[in-house]
């Protein structure tokens, strides 16, 4: 019987297989494609934005508790989290300017390539082309494991990196959440998150390509429930960039109103602007701060005329343009869905796991890290950051649990 088998050659069950061999546990890393780490190749553009350079439990989100995500992270800082990549994988990072790590190399192989390496070369034996069809406890408390080929193992324990629904074409595909519901859990339904949203509005998509910083406000039941400042851009099906990626999941599981300030601009600044600049016209005045084509837009949408001086502008006027210029509902009719979505949100609820090991108390035995628990994080590595954590965590404690150890 295998000690410790691990199911999904992703980020998260790769530093699950590498810390598990490590602690000298007998590990099998079992993917169902045939190479591991696909996501990983082809996240961040192909570069691979490893981690960020700071983090707090506010830049994640799940329908748990919070303090289970700030029990985690505190598990693997992020100082020693880098040193591990730069160190012992020898991988160094290059910090960019949006607090973004990246590895030196500029590409995602070399990542992947060292991780798969690691694993190895801590003892896992690493098996692609081995898709999990079934898992079922044996009488002794282990794991029967059967492919979809019909070849068959028993492992002691057995770590869940499957992933969730993001990017299907990489092996994420919610099958490993099927095995989680047969096990025992009840995962929350999967959502696409950190995914571009759609409008039918056919004036806003003619506004493709244009990009600008922008305060977004996630308001659901009249409450701002999230608010932060970055980049959205305009595509020819409707919204994206990292501020529409961020708060994509409040509108798509809730369907909250995601409203934007654009530039960041304050109701109080655009007054006091319209006061100094009283003899300028209008569009003059706007297109100073936006791109002409928003502008313009926005000028039309207030019923107002380009050429209006700002100092005419009636106290109506000067609220509706105010409103749409600092208070813009982003009209969304949908979402971009799986193909496009970074990472998946719902999954294996985490209070159906002990934080302190990441095992199931549903199921003995049973561990799950990565994507498949019910945790997103913002755009700019904070889901990387997660799957090495969690994975990491995953595998030294499935590693004691088989040789018998209590946490």
């Amino acid at each position: 019987m295998i000690p410790v088998a691990v199911v999904g050659g992703g980020a998260a069950g790769l530093l699950a297989a590498r810390f598990a061999a490590a602690a000298g546990a007998g590990t099998v890393l079992l993917e169902g494609q045939a190479q591991c780490g696909r996501k990983i190749l082809i996240s961040g553009g192909g570069r691979a934005n490893l981690l960020p350079t700071a983090c707090e439990p506010g830049d994640f989100f799940t329908s748990g508790s919070t303090n289970v995500i700030r029990r985690l992270l505190r598990t693997w800082p992020l100082p020693r989290l880098r040193s591990f990549f730069e160190q012992d994988l020898d991988l160094p990072l290059v910090e960019e300017p949006d607090g973004k790590l990246f590895p030196a190399a500029g590409r995602a192989r070399p990542v992947r390539d060292r991780l798969v390496q690691a694993a190895a070369a801590a003892g896992a034996e690493i098996r692609t082309g081995w898709r999990l069809d079934e898992a079922a406890t044996r009488p002794d408390g282990g794991f029967r494991l059967r492919s979809e080929t019909g070849d068959e193992l028993a492992a002691r324990t057995l770590v869940l990196a499957t992933g969730g629904r993001s990017l299907p074409e990489t092996g994420s595909d919610g099958h490993g959440l099927e095995i989680a519901r047969r096990l025992g859990h009840g995962p929350i339904e999967p959502y696409p998150a950190l995914v571009p949203l759609t409008t039918r509005d056919r004036e806003l998509t003619e506004l493709a390509g244009i990009s600008l910083p922008v305060r977004w406000r996630a308001v659901r039941n009249g409450r701002v429930v999230e608010e932060r400042v970055r980049e959205l851009l305009f595509t020819h099906r409707g919204f994206s960039g990292p501020a529409v990626l961020d708060a994509s999941h409040h509108a798509v599981r809730d369907g909250a109103d995601i409203l934007v300030a654009w530039q960041d601009g304050r109701e109080e600044d655009w007054r006091e602007l319209f006061n100094a600049k009283a003899r300028r016209e209008l569009r003059r005045l706007l297109a100073d701060h936006l791109p002409d084509r928003l502008a313009d837009l926005l000028i039309a949408r207030a019923r107002l005329r380009p050429s209006l001086r700002c100092g005419n502008l009636t106290r109506g006027e000067r609220a509706r343009l105010i409103d749409l210029l600092c208070s813009f509902r982003l009209p969304v009719a949908g979402d971009e869905g799986w193909r496009k979505a970074e990472v998946s949100g719902g999954g294996v609820p985490l209070e159906e796991i002990a934080p302190s090991t990441l095992e199931s108390r549903r199921r003995p035995g049973l561990f799950l890290c990565g994507e498949i628990l019910d945790v997103i994080g913002r755009i700019g590595g904070f889901n990387f950051l997660w799957a090495w954590i969690t994975g990491r965590l995953a595998g030294e404690s499935a590693a004691r649990r088989a040789a018998g150890v209590s946490a």
